[in-house]
């Protein structure tokens, strides 16, 4: 089957987050089973660096009322055929979105600039691919405009699938931005959120979004953030598949970033990890429980509750928390003031280090994750890769993915209420777990065991996309 992914991200290429990882970890697991799969994306300005293959395309085309023209540039990663999509005034930018305070005011008009550019490059291809896969708000116009070349006759057999990793993110636009966007013809219901997303949901052949339990959330208010009655319309054409983890990156026996290797039959190099993380911000190696977080600082991952739980916790135990994260200042300027105020139980660092990220995974006792919603999550699932039981609240892929403790199948801690009294409950649970070692290294081992692999997602994706196709 020839596939085409129109994404604004692909790890190894553009990096802002988890899109990444699951663009490239899906594309490797579909080539794996034999499809060929072709990724299109901006060639932002950090890429224009990057090594290309010849040859390059021109492509001119007609978006509302204007002519546009753009460059496709070439090249190969790891067996999946890139193409870059090149015009300097949308795409050559130091960075993807916004300009480190606001997003662009162009936004949606780059994007769908984008996606009008990518499927005018598919109309010259000898044979249409049978699937044109979407991720979220950047490429969902992909579905309307395939909708209008169909009608000229072009790309008749393509069928389009948007991806939906994180609802909140729309790119909302104005009833008066349609005809700029080529969409004048488009019937849109005056009285709904207009959006670039909600666009592409009623447009796309089917949808997905990235675990079975963020899938029933947004089927209901606030999760869908507007667009409840939207995804309930399409609920037939509308599942939940949870992503994979890379297992060739994400493995404490192989993994080249830690101080020590370890497996769930050998534990003693988990240990080696601790006391090199703990080395590294200058604290002593002690028997107390260690708590780590990789996160971006936002209200989304549960900063608003995690603040004052530790306000309220830290001064109860003897536990000691280590951070690492970039993002809203409204809570990096508490972290900071948490740091102060308990020197020798909590260190924030500021910023994002790729391995210092594997090795906090590998050095931590807990892994720290109570968000308000999360579509898939990945750290958890990487965190019982590496032994670090994941305390994170039942929502979205976290419920799907980790059993809670005291159950005899359990691989982590869970709370269900967004409240500050359940997180603290939580952590006090996580303590109380670590202070008797052989139900702690049962659940950690159970942890290590479980496998949430590519391979699984790709064979979900190919039984929606061959649905498609019948």
């Amino acid at each position: 089957m020839q596939i085409v992914f129109l994404c604004s991200e692909y790890e190894g290429l553009l990096k802002t987050g988890g899109l990444a990882d699951a663009t490239r970890g899906l594309a490797q697991a579909l080539l794996a089973e034999g499809h060929q799969v072709t990724v299109l994306m901006p060639r932002y300005g950090s890429l224009y660096q990057t090594e290309l293959l010849p040859p390059w395309q021109s492509l001119y085309f007609t978006l509302g009322e204007q002519q546009f023209g753009c460059a496709v540039r070439h090249l190969q990663l790891e067996g999946v055929q890139i193409g870059l999509i090149e015009h300097h005034d949308f795409f050559q930018r130091p960075r993807p979105y916004d300009d480190g305070e606001h997003g662009y005011a162009d936004n949606a008009l780059r994007f769908a600039f984008f996606c009008r550019a990518a499927l005018q490059y598919l109309t010259t291809w000898q044979d249409a691919p049978a699937i044109i896969h979407g991720h979220d708000w950047q490429s969902a116009l992909g579905a309307v405009y395939l909708r209008q070349l169909q009608q000229q006759g072009q790309l008749q057999r393509s069928r389009f699938v948007l991806s939906i990793h994180n609802a909140a993110y729309q790119q909302m636009i104005g009833q008066h931005e349609l005809g700029l966007l080529g969409l004048s013809q488009l019937d849109v219901p005056s009285d709904a959120p207009l959006s670039l997303l909600s666009i592409g949901v009623r447009q796309a052949a089917a949808l997905n979004t990235v675990s079975e339990g963020y899938r029933e959330e947004l089927l209901s208010e606030p999760a869908a953030n507007g667009l409840s009655t939207l995804y309930q319309a399409r609920q037939a054409d509308f599942v939940g598949i949870l992503n994979g983890c890379d297992y060739q990156r994400w493995d404490p026996m192989t993994d080249p970033m830690l101080s020590h290797n370890y497996h769930d039959g050998d534990l003693t190099g988990k240990a080696g990890c601790k006391t090199s993380l703990l080395q590294q911000v200058g604290w002593q190696d002690q028997p107390q429980a260690l708590f780590v977080a990789v996160s971006r600082v936002t209200g989304q991952k549960g900063f608003s509750l995690l603040l004052p739980a530790l306000r309220q916790w830290l001064p109860t135990t003897k536990a000691r928390v280590l951070m690492m994260g970039t993002g809203e200042q409204q809570f990096i300027q508490p972290l900071l003031a948490l740091m102060a105020d308990f020197p020798a139980q909590f260190h924030f660092m500021q910023g994002f280090d790729e391995a210092l990220s594997h090795q906090l995974e590998a050095g931590g006792d807990f892994f720290l994750m109570p968000s308000l919603f999360e579509p898939c999550g990945l750290n958890q699932i990487y965190s019982l890769r590496y032994g670090t039981v994941p305390l994170v609240r039942a929502t979205g892929g976290l419920k799907d993915t980790v059993v809670p403790y005291p159950s005899g199948a359990a691989t982590g801690i869970r709370f269900d209420e967004p409240e500050v009294g359940a997180l603290v409950a939580a952590l006090q649970q996580a303590e109380q777990l670590y202070a008797e070692p052989t139900q702690y290294r049962l659940v950690q081992q159970r942890g290590m065991q479980q496998v949430f692999s590519w391979q699984a997602s790709a064979s979900q994706y190919l039984q929606l996309y061959r649905r498609l196709q019948a």
